[in-house]
């Protein structure tokens, strides 16, 4: 188990904006790494009620701003490279009641997908952006009369809805390694000035961003709280939308831009000026090409093997819904680290690498071993790669061992260099004798 590292749990509230009516709602989340790769499983419970979607988009956005873990690595939810979100997401079907039970017992349900408040908005742009699930082949898996296989015949009489859902997310590649899709949730750049955004929306949910992406706390930056906590629909969607502008604004940039001050691209330029950013033809070729890209990095990373649900299970009013996935976590790519010993200090060893690379992200370590060493966990010591800032701005790269695991003076060791604890492969070696 020593491919997985930096293992967390906490929970997160939701009923955001519900009050009362929500306060039993939250969200479990583990997140950990497993060799490189960084993973999150999130299993919540939104806000009920058919009328409620953009409450059930507030509570996603939230968790996204809430989350801050230890791993200095990737300390915000949005920054994992999987993600796994399961559970009770209370997104409805949009139908007539009579009509969809009347499809559903036609063995009609799937054309009720077109009515399902979730795939509305992902298409949207308002939450769960780059999210993809299974195919649904299922019957609505929500309200059951409990203990039977009859939808809801209370007086309530709610429509049956996929309530309960499996979703998952793949970080691009090329996100990995510079970015042409950033997905953190907010505008790093003023865009008041755009056509797409009215000056009278812009005053009241305080467009303008700050100078500095620190002159402001990250739950600042990423979930303008008083703007969510508003009755004002138009504001909520608007602040939605700009997040997912967020996400969307550096899919289409040239390789190795990151902001749009870096390009003359006019292509760039009609994005930011998409008018308005729900509607517009532009808008939702943007929508069309961030779910191509997510979907193929998902299908070469996650296969579907099972997407369904259980009927034969009456114990809830809720039948269960299980996804079956296999997940394939890619090797790091090849790097070819160099040791050298630092002669001016004892057993510090000096690290360079050829192109882009940073060691410290991703748990790099170096351990001493004796000579003929042949098993990989019997080393007398090992201490990860440190990074430091040289007067001339460039990097160095580094592993000191204290005095108290040195080896002996004269004593020949192998200092040893894995990509992670989950490596059994070494990247570099370096032997030498203890001064």
């Amino acid at each position: 188990m020593h491919s997985i590292t930096n293992v967390e749990a906490t929970t997160a509230k939701s009923g955001f904006v519900g009050g009362v009516n929500n306060i039993f709602k939250a969200a479990a989340i583990v997140r950990f790494r497993l060799y490189d790769r960084h993973v999150a499983i999130i299993n919540s419970h939104l806000t009920a009620f058919d009328e409620r979607t953009l409450d059930r988009n507030t509570e996603y956005w939230q968790f996204f701003a809430d989350q801050e873990f230890e791993d200095p690595d990737c300390d915000e939810l949005y920054h994992h490279d999987y993600i796994f979100w399961s559970g009770d997401l209370n997104y409805r079907v949009e139908f007539d009641n009579t009509e969809t039970r009347q499809m559903i017992a036609n063995g009609r349900h799937v054309e009720l997908l077109q009515h399902d408040q979730l795939t509305k908005q992902q298409q949207l742009g308002l939450a769960f952006v780059g999210f993809n699930e299974g195919e649904i082949t299922f019957p609505p898996t929500y309200k059951f009369d409990q203990g039977t296989d009859t939808y809801d015949t209370s007086k309530k009489q709610r429509i049956p809805s996929w309530c309960d859902r499996v979703l998952y997310r793949v970080k691009c590649e090329r996100e990995r390694i510079g970015s042409l899709v950033n997905w953190e949730p907010t505008l790093d750049e003023d865009t008041s000035d755009t056509s797409s955004l009215s000056e009278e929306i812009s005053k009241k949910s305080a467009v303008s961003q700050p100078t500095s992406p620190h002159s402001k706390s990250k739950k600042d930056r990423l979930f303008k709280k008083k703007v969510m906590r508003t009755k004002d629909t138009t504001l909520r969607i608007e602040e939605m939308r700009r997040k997912t502008m967020g996400v969307l604004r550096k899919l289409s940039m040239p390789e190795g831009k990151k902001s749009l001050s870096q390009t003359n691209s006019a292509e760039a330029k009609i994005e930011l000026q998409a008018g308005d950013l729900v509607d517009t033809d532009r808008f939702q070729f943007l929508m069309e090409k961030i779910k191509a890209e997510s979907a193929t990095t998902s299908s070469d990373l996650v296969e579907v093997v099972s997407y369904k649900s259980y009927p034969e299970m009456r114990m809830s009013d809720h039948k269960p819904v299980a996804a079956t996935l296999n997940v394939t976590f890619p090797n790091t790519s090849p790097i070819s680290p160099k040791l050298q010993l630092d002669k001016a200090r004892k057993c510090k060893i000096l690290i360079s690498f050829e192109g882009k690379v940073n060691p410290t992200k991703h748990g790099h370590w170096v351990g001493l071993y004796h000579k003929d060493w042949v098993n990989k966990m019997k080393y007398k010591t090992y201490v990860y790669v440190e990074k430091r800032k040289r007067p001339n701005g460039k990097l160095l790269y580094k592993a000191t061992f204290g005095s108290a695991h040195r080896p002996k003076s004269g004593e020949t060791v192998q200092a040893v260099y894995f990509l992670s604890h989950g490596y059994l492969k070494p990247s570099a070696f370096l032997e030498f004798t203890c001064p």
